[in-house]
């Protein structure tokens, strides 16, 4: 949630934060203008926002292939289904 205020009110920061420099320059040029400080604004705000998404497929991606493994073992076991 922090991250989210800090897109905000200081677009430009999450960008470098993030290891995104050309993105935080071009935050901070926008920013500088207010008028497309709005903009920046929303632009960081859907990065965190993906960045949070890619985070929870990634754990759910691994949750799955360890299930699959598992699941996988119990079948061989059983056999074939007929």
């Amino acid at each position: 949630m922090k991250s989210f205020n800090l897109a905000k009110f200081l677009p430009c920061a999450v960008f470098f934060a993030n290891g995104r420099t050309v993105s935080g320059v071009v935050a901070l040029l926008m920013q500088a203008t207010l008028v497309l400080w709005p903009v920046a604004s929303r632009w960081a705000f859907q990065d965190e926002e993906r960045k949070g998404i890619e985070a929870l497929l990634d754990e759910l991606s691994e949750v799955t292939v360890a299930v699959e493994s598992g699941f996988s073992c119990h079948v061989k076991s059983v056999g074939h289904f007929a």
